[in-house]
């Protein structure tokens, strides 16, 4: 019986089954057919003669032959194992680099979106500039002649206020009730008199309203600059910037009318103001 040959080539395999690749494997799995067909071949030989010294010898090397087949069979099964946590790193590489695609399209996305955010920003920025120099050259130029209020006759006497609340709800009163400028007077004698009052934003808010029911639309405008400039984020605040769009508006200005409307839902998006604001600014387009 000639073994030798084959169990030499079984050790140059068993040597050089440690490198795991498609090809080793596949030459693995032949080797194993071409053993498990040898191996069938032995088992159906007929009963050996009586055995001599040689043929122990062979029956030593079948020994040592049946016990490399079984170490190979060992290494096929590990080869297979190998392959088989191969693959799945693999197929995880692969859904890694699909995840790391995504978080890439969206950060790009993100990107995208901040650098828009920051040309709106510029674009808004931009049209505040005009309209704050537009406030500006009112707030610069002389002041309109007002004819000072006739002096008080001898059996006139200021009025008499039980609190601070009482001056302010009389003078809005005056307001509303179609005596702007009395109304104006009183809310100025109450901002003199209790400069530091909790209604203040609310006085010079006011203020504002007066002027506007008078039709003094730019002294309307800068009373109600002083809301948005010393109070802006009072409650009167989002009002007097509404305020201030239609007094533009009034004056023919729809450019910083449309300005100042469609800033109010951008600075204050939960106010009534800002839902006014988008209204009117459908209605001015």
């Amino acid at each position: 019986m000639v073994v030798f040959p084959l169990i030499g080539a079984i050790a140059i395999f068993v040597a050089g089954c440690a490198v795991v690749d498609t090809g080793a494997f596949t030459r693995l799995q032949d080797e194993m057919m071409g053993l498990k067909k040898e191996m069938a071949v032995l088992k159906t030989a007929p009963p050996p003669a009586p055995v001599t010294a040689a043929e122990r010898v062979d029956a030593g090397e079948i020994r040592s032959l049946r016990k490399n087949f079984a170490d190979m069979s060992s290494d096929f099964d590990r080869v297979k194992t190998d392959q088989l946590a191969a693959t799945s790193r693999a197929d995880e590489a692969r859904a890694e680099m699909q995840r790391i695609t995504s978080r890439q399209d969206a950060q790009e996305r993100a990107m995208q979106e901040i650098r828009g955010n920051a040309d709106r920003v510029k674009e808004i920025e931009k049209r505040m500039a005009a309209v704050e120099e537009r406030i500006a050259k009112l707030s610069a130029a002389p002041p309109a002649v007002v004819a000072p209020p006739p002096a008080p006759a001898a059996s006139e006497s200021a009025p008499e206020w039980k609190s601070p609340e009482e001056m302010y709800e009389v003078a809005v009163g005056q307001v509303k009730g179609g005596n702007p400028k009395k109304g104006r007077e009183t809310l100025s004698d109450f901002a003199a008199k209790y400069p530091y009052h909790k209604l203040i934003p609310n006085v010079l808010y006011w203020k504002g309203e007066a002027f506007y029911a008078e039709k003094d639309y730019e002294n309307a405008i800068l009373a109600f600059q002083d809301v948005v400039d010393k109070y802006p984020g009072g409650d009167k605040a989002p009002d007097a910037m509404f305020k201030q769009g239609l007094s533009f508006l009034a004056l023919k200005d729809k450019k910083n009318a449309r300005i100042l409307l469609d800033l109010v839902p951008r600075k204050y998006p939960r106010s009534q103001a800002a839902e006014l604001a988008k209204k009117k600014i459908k209605e001015i387009q």
